[in-house]
């Protein structure tokens, strides 16, 4: 004689079958009526060639750029020009080749992708470029990959690969060849298509529609192995070690869980997800999110070792004061980024308050509320939709697909907030969205999936948002082909930002050595003496100063330049330049205290 509880549950099924039926029935007379624009799987794959050359073509010119910032100290890096310096990766920080570089990033796995890349390209700026191009059409073919996993929908996913790909944000991402961000991203996007591989029965078996006891508890396929679940732990374990920001992955998973519990936990298990308290449902997806725990502990004990005992240390220490009145600004500058990308934002003035104003805090606070309003009201009419016009599986993957997508948009935006761990005066950067916008797209495509009849004006819509972003994207990209175009544009969208100012100083001074080399003192002079005025402790400008002087016969400015270069600098290439025109002078090597 079977259990009261096994009766009751079969009890339970059998009405839900029956219900299911009904359901089912009349979502396929509804899918009938509203059946919007569908691909076979041999035109999809003829349109994504299409799109992802199309892609490329607009990045190409990115194929011509120099390095830029970051790129310099990294192709100059030993310890990415010369084997045998792996193990140092996991060891150290990023910057520990770099006397006095902060020792606030740990990201091994990326310093071994710029490894890789200089395997491949060595110190050729076009195989650099060319890396970084295609490493962004792989997020958006996997970010495609995701939206077909959980939509079962070819057009949603061409339009959400395609508009992520083209968003204008993405730009700095790319052509900046030393942006961690990409390979986090798809090896957070390849950990949720390896999860959602191994959950994928669960999500059909939330109702057990149409089987019976005895067949829900039969063994489950190869595919649906354990290996699913450890590769995508690993892949986890792998973003993290790539950048920060990945440290939402195991919260995002954990949500998963909540929603659809994997297909290997027991019948009483799933039973209990769907009718006990949310207390029990919490325990039991903490249970099956312990992997990815796992892999976040071993993360926090390699970085903890590498940064000398320390979990996160401080840039700069705001007051939570200033740190709440100054979020609001801060959250804005990203909403403008993912929603109105008609400028570059690679940089931008900061957004410190220190008071309470209407410009400052006031009015931004409430243009992140609306977005936040907007955001709630398309995913909760979606899931809503979803949850009343269509069978349980269909359901619980659109469900699934908005819930991806809000948190990949928003816990990754939330992690900006730490204005203490970024740099002072420089913290605000479009990059930052390059995740986020994965899950908007997420939202957008489970959006554009339940609108029905309205799926053809949406189409037509998102085809001119495309040519849109391809225009601003082309436009924003040029700004990144030299260091001094770089600053130049930044300056004029963030003049107040002080770090933009002091690196086009910079840039300046870099022209001016170029034109020392070449000969034209007289034409390099007038620039180093602008920037010791505007930064008086830049080392760079008075070395080129003291250069430009010697050649130019004179030698008691020259070495009064180079001691000040030498003061400030401390590099040995320098005071070794200084000591030479000392001696040439009839001067002691070392000046009398």
């Amino acid at each position: 004689m079977g259990s009261p509880g096994i009766a009751f549950t079969q009890h339970v099924l059998t009405k839900m079958k029956i219900s299911s039926r009904n359901r089912e029935q009349k979502f396929s007379a509804a899918a009938k009526a509203e059946a919007g624009p569908s691909l076979s799987p041999r035109t999809t794959g003829i349109v994504a060639v299409a799109l992802a050359a199309i892609v490329f073509a607009i990045y190409s010119s990115a194929l011509n750029f120099q390095f830029v910032l970051d790129d310099h100290r990294f192709v100059g890096d030993p310890r990415i020009q010369w084997p045998g310096h792996v193990w140092e990766y996991f060891t150290s920080y990023v910057w520990a080749q770099v006397a006095g570089g902060p020792a606030s990033f740990y990201r091994p796995l990326f310093v071994l992708w710029l490894r890789l890349n200089f395997i491949l390209s060595g110190e050729s700026p076009w195989g650099w470029h060319l890396l970084s191009i295609m490493k962004h059409l792989t997020v958006a073919a996997l970010l495609a990959l995701l939206v077909w996993k959980l939509l079962r929908d070819r057009v949603a996913a061409l339009l959400a690969g395609t508009l992520f790909a083209l968003h204008p944000a993405q730009v700095e991402s790319v052509a900046w060849v030393t942006v961690p961000d990409p390979v986090m991203s798809a090896a957070i996007l390849g950990s949720l298509l390896l999860y959602l591989k191994y959950s994928e029965p669960s999500s059909a078996d939330q109702s057990v529609i149409g089987r019976s006891l005895k067949k829900s508890r039969r063994r489950r396929p190869a595919e649906n192995s354990s290996l699913w679940i450890a590769g995508s732990a690993a892949l986890c374990l792998a973003a993290l070690l790539t950048k920060e920001t990945a440290i939402v992955l195991p919260a995002i998973i954990f949500a998963v869980t909540l929603t659809a519990p994997p297909a290997k936990a027991s019948n009483e298990d799933m039973a209990k997800a769907r009718n006990e308290a949310l207390r029990l449902r919490a325990v039991s997806a903490l249970r099956w999110t312990l992997p990815f725990l796992g892999a976040t502990g071993i993360y926090l004990l390699l970085r903890v070792s590498a940064l000398n005992g320390q979990l996160s240390p401080r840039t700069q220490h705001l007051p939570w004061s200033t740190l709440l009145l100054s979020w609001p600004a801060t959250l804005w500058f990203y909403v403008k980024v993912l929603l109105w990308p008609v400028q570059p934002r690679a940089f931008a003035d900061p957004t410190i308050a220190d008071s309470f104003s209407l410009h400052a805090v006031l009015l931004p606070g409430l243009g992140v509320l609306c977005a936040a309003t907007v955001l709630t009201a398309v995913c909760g009419w979606a899931w809503q939709k979803a949850r009343h016009d269509l069978s349980q599986p269909e359901a619980v993957r659109i469900q699934l697909a908005l819930l991806i997508g809000s948190l990949l948009l928003v816990l990754p935006l939330l992690l900006t907030l730490n204005l203490n761990s970024l740099d002072p005066g420089d913290f605000l950067h479009g990059r930052y969205t390059y995740l986020p916008l994965a899950g908007l797209m997420l939202v957008l495509s489970a959006a554009y999936h339940l609108a029905g009849r309205g799926r053809i004006l949406l189409l037509c819509a998102v085809g001119l948002l495309a040519a849109a972003f391809a225009g601003f994207t082309v436009q924003q990209e040029a700004m990144w082909k030299d260091d001094l175009t770089i600053f130049t544009v930044a300056h004029q969208y963030a003049p107040h930002n002080q770090p933009v100012a002091r690196n086009l100083t910079k840039a300046h001074v870099q022209a001016a050595l170029e034109l020392d080399e070449e000969g034209q003192c007289d034409q390099a002079m007038p620039i180093f003496e602008q920037a010791i005025e505007q930064f008086p402790e830049d080392w760079f400008a008075w070395a080129g100063r003291g250069e430009c002087l010697f050649k130019l016969g004179d030698l008691p400015k020259a070495e009064q330049s180079l001691r000040r270069a030498s003061e400030l600098s401390h590099e040995p290439r320098v005071t070794e330049e200084w000591q030479q025109v000392r001696a040439q002078m009839g001067l002691p090597s070392t000046p009398p205290r």
